[in-house]
């Protein structure tokens, strides 16, 4: 098993020192996508604060594997 930390980044860093334990890459994958999603419905105002919003899944060694990105435009 692999640790894997969900950092989130949204003007300001939140970086997970923690983590959890995946028995797979696409394992952690998918919990960072549930990860994601649970935000994008329950932080709806603060995803519409105007900043750029993004999950990063992070391996035991510091190196971003995957990606979630939010990007916000001005109207």
């Amino acid at each position: 098993m692999q640790r894997y930390f969900f950092n989130v980044r949204d003007g300001a860093s939140y970086l997970d020192a923690v983590g959890q334990e995946f028995a797979s890459l696409a394992d952690a994958r998918a919990a960072a996508v549930r990860y994601a999603a649970d935000v994008m419905r329950d932080e709806t105002a603060a995803l519409l604060s105007g900043e750029d919003w993004r999950v990063e899944l992070v391996n035991e060694h510091g190196t971003i594997v995957f990606s979630i990105v939010v990007f916000t435009f001005a109207p």
